[in-house]
C-alpha cells in the first residue's frame, strides 16, 4: 500500500507540475512579439541581443521557480504534516538548473567586464588613437577654393520650414501626408540638396493610402532654397512611416538578422530613385568600439536589398560613416595620441573636436567639417578637420583661428539690436584666407541676415541681407578679385524704367516688387533709402541674380 501511495503521489505531482509549465506557450508568443518590435540583431557585440537573452533567462527562471514552488506546496500538503517537521531532503527539486543559468550569466558578466578593461585605452591607447587616420595639409595651398555659387547655407531647420511650407500649399496632399523629419544632406551630380520623404499623417491616413504607397519626396536645393516635390518612378512602399513588414528597420532585420546596423538614412541616387542606406558594423577591441564594415541598400520603392563591403559601395552613396562616429574617433585620436596617462594628467598636445559641426559638399562628396581645439584652451581652434563621410578620409589643416562659437557670438553682436541668432558656421576659403560664413535668424527661425567673419580675427564681421551683397562688400574691403566674385555669384546688371512697383510686408520686412520689360524683381528696403519714393516711370540701374533678387540698386527719379 505504501509503494502504491508513493507512486500515485508522484503521478499527481508530475501532473500539477506540467500544468504550471504551460506558461511557456504564452511566453514564447510574448518573446516573438518582443523580437518583432525591438528587432535585436543576433550578434555577440549587440547589447540589444544580450538584453533579449537576459529577458529569456529571467522568464525561464520565473516559470521554473513557480513550478518548483508549486511542487513544494503539493508535497507538504500530501504528507499532511507541519512544515517544521517535514524532511526537506525528500523534495524532488533539481537546483542544478538554477546554478547553471545564474552561473552562466555570472561567467559572461565576468568575461565582459575583464575584456572591457583589458581592451580599454589603458592598455591600447595607441590603437584607439589610430581608429581614424588623419593627413595634415596646408590651408592656403591645399584647402579647396570655395565656389561662391555653391555655398550651402540652407541648414536642416531652414530646409524643414521650406519643405513644410511647400507641402502645406498642396491641399490634396497635406490632408493625407506630411513631410518626414529626415532632410538628409546629399550631393546629386555635385549639386548639394537636402531630401526627405513624405510620410502618412497618422494611422488612419496610412490605412487609406498604404496600398498605393507614398507618391513623392521633397528635395530642397541647399544653396538657393528652391523646393521641389519629386515623383519617383514608383511610389515609395517601404519607409520609416510604414507599419509591419514594410517598416524599413523590420524589412532589413528579417533580411539580415545577424547584422548590426543603426537607423538608416534616406538618400536619392543620381537618377532620382529613393533608397534607405543602412551602415553595417563590426567591433574594434572585442566589444567596445563600433566600426563600419559595409552598407545595405534598401530600394524604398520595391523593398529589394543589396549589401556591399566598404570597397564596392556605389559612388552616389554619400553617407556611410555617421557624424557621431567620426567625431568620437576624432576625440579618441586627440586624447590618446600621447598615451593614456598623458591624456589623464599632463594633457600635453591633447585635442578635441569643437562641440558643433557642419557639412561641406566638395567634388561630389560630402565632408564633415569641425574645428579642433586644445582641451586646456577652448576659446580658439588650432586647426580644422575635413572628413569624407563615404570613405572616412580625414585631413587636418593646422591653423590658429577663432573657435566657431566665438565667431557666432561676434556675428550676433554685430546686429545685437535685432536679437538675431547665429547658426553654426561653414568654413570657406577666399583667396587663401579662412573665413566663416553663417546665417542670422530671427525668433521665428527665418533667415534675416548673412554674416562673413574672419576666422583669424573674429572681430571683423560683415553682414548683408543676401550672399551676393555680402561677397560684394567683402571684395570692397579686401584684396580679392571682385570680378571673380561677381561672376561666381551670377550677377546681372540691368538698366530700365519701372513699369509697376508694389511694396509688400513679408515676415515683418518690407520688400518691393517691381516690373521691368515684363520681368518681376524684388528688392529689400535696406538696399536703398529712396525705395519708398520710387514710382512707375522712374529709371533704375541694379544688379540682380538669376532668380530676380536685387542686391544693388541705384534710383534716378524720372522727369
Amino acid at each position: 500500500m505504501k509503494d502504491v501511495t508513493n507512486s500515485t503521489t508522484k503521478r499527481k505531482s508530475s501532473g500539477k507540475k506540467h500544468n504550471i509549465r504551460w506558461l511557456y506557450i504564452p511566453t514564447l508568443i510574448g518573446l516573438a512579439i518582443y523580437y518583432y518590435i525591438v528587432l535585436p540583431p543576433i550578434h555577440y557585440a549587440s547589447p540589444a541581443f544580450w538584453m533579449f537573452l537576459l529577458i529569456i533567462t529571467a522568464v525561464i527562471l520565473l516559470i521554473e521557480l513557480m513550478a518548483d514552488g508549486f511542487d513544494v506546496v503539493t508535497q507538504l500538503t500530501e504528507n499532511k504534516q507541519p512544515a517544521w517537521s517535514f524532511n526537506f531532503k525528500n523534495l524532488k527539486i533539481k537546483g542544478s538548473k538554477y546554478a547553471w543559468m545564474i552561473g552562466a550569466w555570472l561567467i559572461l558578466a565576468l568575461v565582459a567586464g575583464v575584456s572591457y578593461l583589458i581592451f580599454s585605452p589603458l592598455f591600447f591607447a595607441d590603437n584607439y588613437s589610430e581608429m581614424i587616420q588623419v593627413e595634415r595639409k596646408d590651408f592656403a595651398e591645399d584647402f579647396p577654393e570655395t565656389d561662391l555659387s555653391q555655398i550651402t547655407l540652407v541648414d536642416r531647420d531652414t530646409a524643414q520650414r521650406l519643405g513644410d511650407r511647400q507641402l502645406g500649399a498642396l491641399t490634396d496632399l497635406v490632408s493625407q501626408f506630411e513631410a518626414a523629419d529626415d532632410y538628409t544632406q546629399i550631393n546629386i551630380e555635385s549639386v548639394p540638396y537636402r531630401v526627405s520623404p513624405l510620410e502618412y499623417a497618422g494611422f488612419f491616413k496610412w490605412l487609406n493610402n498604404f496600398r498605393q504607397g507614398i507618391p513623392h519626396y521633397i528635395k530642397v536645393h541647399n544653396v538657393t532654397g528652391e523646393v521641389t516635390l519629386e515623383t519617383p518612378p514608383q511610389t515609395i512602399k517601404y519607409s520609416d512611416a510604414d507599419l509591419f513588414h514594410r517598416d524599413v528597420l523590420r524589412r532589413l532585420r528579417f533580411e539580415y538578422p545577424f547584422s548590426i546596423f543603426e537607423q538608416p538614412s534616406f538618400e536619392i541616387d543620381d537618377e532620382g530613385n529613393p533608397y534607405y542606406i543602412a551602415t553595417t558594423y563590426t567591433r574594434n577591441f572585442f566589444l567596445r568600439e563600433p566600426e563600419p564594415s559595409g552598407v545595405i541598400l534598401l530600394n524604398a520603392m520595391t523593398g529589394e536589398t543589396e549589401d556591399y563591403d566598404l570597397d564596392h559601395i556605389p559612388d552616389w552613396v554619400d553617407r556611410v560613416y555617421s557624424a557621431d562616429l567620426i567625431l568620437h574617433q576624432l576625440q579618441m585620436k586627440g586624447h590618446y595620441s600621447g598615451g593614456f596617462w598623458n591624456a589623464l594628467f599632463a594633457k600635453n598636445g591633447v585635442t578635441q573636436p569643437t562641440e558643433g559641426y557642419n557639412y561641406l559638399p566638395m567634388d561630389d562628396d560630402l565632408y564633415l567639417y569641425t574645428g579642433i581645439t586644445s582641451v586646456v584652451a577652448d576659446e580658439s581652434n588650432i586647426g580644422f578637420m575635413l572628413v569624407n563621410m563615404r570613405t572616412k578620409d580625414a585631413v587636418m589643416y593646422p591653423l590658429t583661428a577663432a573657435e566657431e562659437f566665438s565667431a557666432m557670438r561676434s556675428a550676433e553682436g554685430s546686429v545685437q539690436e535685432t536679437e538675431y541668432t547665429a547658426t553654426f558656421p561653414l568654413l570657406i576659403n577666399i583667396g587663401g584666407r579662412p573665413l566663416y560664413i553663417l546665417t542670422l535668424k530671427d525668433n521665428e527661425g527665418l533667415i534675416k541676415e548673412y554674416a562673413l567673419i574672419d576666422a583669424q580675427n573674429y572681430q571683423n564681421v560683415i553682414t548683408a541681407p543676401n550672399v551676393q551683397l555680402l561677397m560684394q562688400n567683402y571684395a570692397l574691403e579686401n584684396p580679392v578679385d571682385e570680378t571673380a566674385i561677381l561672376e561666381a555669384t551670377d550677377l546681372e546688371e540691368i538698366e530700365g524704367r519701372i513699369e509697376e512697383i508694389q511694396a509688400v510686408v513679408a515676415d515683418g520686412e518690407t520688400v518691393y516688387y517691381f516690373m521691368i520689360d515684363g520681368t518681376v524683381y524684388q528688392a529689400d528696403l535696406a538696399l536703398n533709402d529712396y525705395l519708398p519714393f520710387v514710382e512707375s516711370g522712374d529709371s533704375v540701374i541694379f544688379k540682380a541674380t538669376e532668380n530676380g533678387e536685387v542686391i544693388e540698386l541705384n534710383v534716378k527719379q524720372s522727369n
